[in-house]
């Protein structure tokens, strides 16, 4: 009776449903949304007229600083990315909010860092039933460099919904569409999947593309296409998911039956949007989220067979992939030459984060690690802007954010910024543009993991295991260095600035559901995602 009593006990443990928590409940600041709707009304007042461009924000997804040639240490020619750095400005020092997509992105539509709202991980569509399927995950299941962990309690199942971007926060979108322009997000979303969460819903007036993280670039039979697998836990999951759920493609809000190859289809969907605003006589704001090189590996064949000098299929489909990213680029370059349009277009080309080096086909160069880590290599990206006749050639070496990218455009419009909350960015086109920059610390945030950058230093704050990791980035690039001990001072100067700005952050708005482990050089490193 009393193994029996013992066994029921055991069960009914493992199976009982997981705690249910109110503290996850996603309330809307309401005196925000208030303000937000008055400042967007005021918007069509305050404009200037005589300055209208036109913008295309171009925004690849996982690129590696140093996948791109302008950078060095690319075994690839990017001649029509290039251009754009070589021919604008390019910046040396640019970094993400986050070193993964959903919170980045979140940060670039705002101009605030993400953590401000809440936003420190990546919206959720489930989370464990029960104590059973959390002990499967964790010892049954090899989920390789990723970690399940156990929240104390989670949301309830009408919260996945509201993760994601605040209905509060105003994105660049709206300020466009407040502005007048035709507005349009073409490719990944990955903000949120229901309720009040859809581009059509941020300022958006068209959308194509896709809700999720990821979606296949072409059905996997296509005979167009060379795929290549990652035997890893997650990569596992999106071959699984093809086209469906949150990764169908979509147009408005309508899924649709999409057989083209996706960084062609938003190319092509953006040369349309293009040319119905030229037709309607307006300017136009384009958001290109690419999915290129987000996981699936797939590469055009063409892309790929150009490429025969590269033994190894894992490097030589991504390369095939940022090949297609860059001809992507010199398309729509071509088509705006075409179209009359170059001098009056502003073109930002950047990436959400550093590259992905678990995928083992990009090293990040010099930079140490990866997405999902606060190094350099999940940090650093890619970042250019190009306005011939308006932008003069020029490197900036300043430390810049993908925050700076909103304040920058609404600037450009002749527009104020929003005065009832912070706004991080800073106008990288005013004529003092150096001073601003250099003088200023960048911080990140990821639960347990917090970091900061100021002038030479950078300082990573692991809360978790109260470990430090302190980098002079102007001599060790490389962060192979830690120097926190020699330099107990400036580890006390950026511990408080971290802490006087982590003192202005909202908790996170719903919990996560994995930690991320690093095995680099032999030191063990944990990082929340």
């Amino acid at each position: 009776m009393l193994v029996a009593a013992l066994t029921i006990a055991t069960l009914s443990y493992l199976v009982w449903p997981v705690k249910k928590s109110a503290d996850w409940n996603i309330v809307t600041d309401q005196q925000a949304l208030t303000y937000k709707q008055k400042y967007l009304q005021s918007i069509q007042q305050h404009g200037d007229d005589t300055i209208r461009p036109n913008v295309l924000l171009i925004v690849a997804d996982d690129l590696g600083k140093h996948d791109i040639s302008l950078y060095g240490h690319s075994p690839l020619e990017t001649p029509h990315i290039d251009h754009l750095g070589r021919n604008g400005l390019v910046f040396a020092e640019a970094y993400a909010t986050a070193a993964i997509c959903a919170p980045s992105r979140a940060g670039l539509l705002t101009g605030r860092y993400q953590n401000r709202f809440g936003f420190e991980s990546q919206p959720m569509q489930r989370y464990i039933r029960n104590e059973l399927e959390f002990l499967v995950f964790s010892h049954l299941i090899d989920t390789d460099e990723m970690r399940p962990i156990r929240s104390p309690d989670y949301p309830t199942a009408d919260n996945y919904a509201k993760q994601g971007l605040p209905i509060s926060e105003i994105t660049l979108g709206e300020i466009f569409q407040a502005s007048g322009y035709e507005t349009a997000l073409i490719g990944k979303w990955h903000l949120g999947y229901g309720g009040d969460n859809h581009p059509l819903d941020f300022g958006f007036d068209h959308h194509y593309g896709f809700l999720e993280a990821f979606s296949l670039y072409a059905p996997e039979d296509d005979p167009g296409v060379v795929n290549h697998h990652h035997d890893l836990f997650w990569e596992k999951h999106i071959w699984r998911q093809q086209r469906s759920g949150p990764s169908a493609i979509q147009r408005d809000g309508e899924v649709i039956d999409e057989r083209r190859y996706i960084t062609d289809a938003i190319v092509e969907e953006t040369q349309a949007f293009v040319a119905s605003a030229q037709r309607k006589g307006k300017p136009f704001f384009a958001y290109l989220p690419f999915s290129a090189p987000h996981t699936p590996f797939q590469a055009r064949r063409v892309d790929y067979e150009s490429l025969a000098n590269f033994s190894d299929q894992n490097q030589r489909v991504y390369l095939a992939m940022i090949r297609r990213l860059d001809w992507a680029v010199g398309e729509l370059t071509r088509f705006l030459e075409q179209s009359g349009l170059t001098e009056n277009t502003l073109i930002i080309f950047a990436s959400d984060n550093g590259g992905a080096a678990y995928t083992k086909a990009t090293d990040n160069g010099p930079l140490r690690d990866g997405k999902f880590t606060q190094f350099e290599g999940g940090l650093a990206i890619p970042m250019m802007m190009y306005w011939p006749g308006r932008i003069a050639p020029e490197r900036v070496e300043e430390p810049v954010m993908l925050t700076d990218v909103l304040p920058t455009l609404t600037h450009l419009l002749g527009l104020p910024l929003p005065t009832d909350r912070i706004i991080d960015g800073r106008d990288l086109l005013q004529s003092k543009r150096g001073s601003v920059l250099a003088k200023r610390p960048l911080f990140w945030r990821s639960d347990f993991n917090r970091a900061v950058r100021f002038e030479r230093w950078k300082l990573l704050h692991n809360k978790k295991t109260d470990s430090l990791h302190l980098f002079d980035l102007g001599q060790d690039i490389g962060e192979r260095r830690n120097i926190a001990e020699q330099h107990p001072d400036v580890v006390k100067q950026l511990m408080a600035l971290l802490d006087e700005w982590e003192s202005e952050l909202e908790p996170p708005r719903w919990p996560r559901v994995m930690d991320y482990f690093t095995d680099d050089e032999g030191e063990g490193l944990w990082f929340a995602i």
